[in-house]
């Protein structure tokens, strides 16, 4: 049902008593999990999982994970969780209560009575509220494995990294790619036009939502910037042909830290939407 595609491990660490924090990612596609040392501040443990197709029993999906995970057998002072699903919706603060939410979620992606509706406010001045839903079973699974258990959204990481920065491009689209699914977030003249989640199979997929999104937002090809970050690979026939069509390509490669650092078997921005939940 899942398979570890990358563990990184400061084996003294991991074989220690010092718990740390514990930092984990569920999207329909896969699972990573980081630990921060509370005495190094650091990335202690790393470890990425893809689940098979078709795997949609969480209970036995975190039951196989646990079995061979040298992290998850760990107890934690506390853990953050992030919901890597598309079902979620940006409401502006004002607008926002815990009955328009579920509204407007319901009205996004259907009603339904096996959810729990959540939300982050987001900060940095963006007066905006992401609101999102996660099926019981796995809030259940989360609450029941780990007392101090923390819930957040992936699109609210995404979306603060961005608004913390002081300067984007006019025309700025940042693409964030996972195993068979990509966010996509578009700035456009200072003022966010859109994030959402696009699933794909075949690189044709990743041109048609791009060329789609930037003729949506009419994206200016010379002086439009596409971001990238996570698992992509540099120099391929998909990243050639995306620079045709932006004017600017930049990869959001993070500086290795803890664990990280010890491996060069992936390009620096492979592992970026991981590591930022973090840091």
């Amino acid at each position: 049902m899942a398979r570890k595609i990358a563990g990184y491990y400061n084996e003294e660490y991991v074989s220690g008593t010092e718990a740390g924090q514990l930092f984990v990612e569920i999207s329909n596609n896969g699972i990573a999990c980081l630990v921060k040392g509370e005495t190094s501040q650091q990335i202690e443990g790393f470890e990425l999982f893809e689940l098979n197709k078709g795997s949609n029993d969480w209970n036995d999906v975190f039951y196989e994970i646990r079995a061979t995970s040298q992290l998850l057998s760990k107890q934690y002072t506390n853990t953050h969780c992030y919901y890597n699903f598309e079902d979620a919706i940006l409401i502006p603060a004002k607008c926002f209560t815990a009955a328009s939410a579920e509204d407007y979620l319901s009205l996004m992606y259907g009603e339904t009575s096996r959810y729990e509706i959540k939300f982050d406010t987001l900060s940095n001045g963006a007066g905006m509220v992401n609101a999102y839903r996660v099926r019981r079973s796995i809030n259940e699974l989360m609450s029941r494995h780990f007392v101090l258990y923390k819930p957040h959204h992936s699109y609210s990481s995404l979306l603060e990294d961005i608004f913390s920065r002081t300067e984007l491009d006019d025309h700025f689209m940042k693409a964030q790619f996972y195993s068979n699914h990509m966010i996509v977030a578009v700035v456009k003249n200072k003022q966010l036009q859109l994030i959402q989640s696009f699933q794909f199979t075949a690189k044709e997929d990743v041109l048609y939502h791009l060329i789609n999104t930037s003729q949506q937002f009419v994206f200016n090809s010379l002086h439009s910037h596409l971001e990238i970050s996570g698992m992509f690979e540099t120099g391929s026939a998909l990243h050639i042909q995306l620079q045709a069509l932006f004017g600017l390509i930049t990869f959001d490669g993070m500086k290795p830290d803890g664990v990280f650092a010890l491996s060069n078997e992936f390009p620096s921005h492979y592992f970026t939407p991981f590591y930022k939940l973090v840091v």
